[in-house]
């Protein structure tokens, strides 16, 4: 019986399934492949004629670029997942002490608040307004004659006509006279943190009548 024409000997598959890999290999080109690629251009570059292989000697140039820009960048997110995870393993030490952050909202817990002013010039009287969520006074703080500076206070939620104030979130406002004139100096407020968290590549603390605050937010760490 004779054979079909059509048949393809089994040493040419075979030499053909090597050709194919090896052609599929030869496709990527590295950094090994690059040098070898120069070398030769150099070995067979026309001294004569140097500007006809200055189109080819570009390319070899911008596709090192190319690599070396890929690389540095995968060395960058190395870099970046190192950073983060430090973050989060110094914010862990955080839970359970208080945070001073920029903010008028803060809780009273155990009969204790605080937080703190910065006054940017000194100041004759300066005061501290503590008001529930419905806008209720609940107590004014009078903190004397300040300097210029960070100034801390606490409320011990002892209202001004002498009951104390339920456990809950309570508004600061602060008020500082100087020569008549009356400034509004911006608020922070101390908070516990319950928690942390990686959210879109920033670590925030939870902190209590705060929500979630920035890493890079919060001013001091407290016990």
């Amino acid at each position: 019986m004779t054979a079909s024409i059509n048949a393809i000997p089994e040493n040419f598959r075979t030499f053909e399934s090597t050709q194919q890999k090896e052609i599929k290999r030869t496709s990527v080109l590295g950094q090994e492949d690059f040098l070898k690629l120069l070398t030769t251009q150099l070995q067979h570059q026309d001294p004569m004629k140097p500007m006809e292989n200055g189109e080819f000697m570009g390319q070899m140039a911008q596709f090192s670029t190319v690599t070396g820009i890929t690389e540095m960048g995968e060395s960058i997110d190395n870099l970046v997942s190192i950073y983060q995870g430090q973050q989060m393993s110094n914010s862990a030490s955080m839970i359970g002490k208080q945070a001073l952050v920029n903010g008028n909202w803060a809780q009273l817990q155990g009969g204790q608040l605080g937080g703190a002013i910065d006054l940017t010039t000194a100041a004759n009287d300066v005061r501290i307004d503590v008001k529930s969520e419905t806008g209720e006074v609940m107590a004014s703080l009078g903190l004397g004659s300040k300097m210029a500076g960070t100034q801390e206070f606490a409320w011990d939620g002892i209202k001004h006509d002498g009951t104390s104030a339920p456990e809950g979130n309570y508004y600061l406002s602060a008020s500082a006279i100087r020569d008549g004139q009356t400034t509004v100096p911006p608020m922070q407020v101390y908070g516990t943190v319950n928690s942390i968290q990686l959210k879109g590549g920033e670590v925030t603390l939870n902190v209590s009548g705060q929500g979630n605050v920035s890493f890079n937010n919060v001013n001091r760490i407290s016990q």
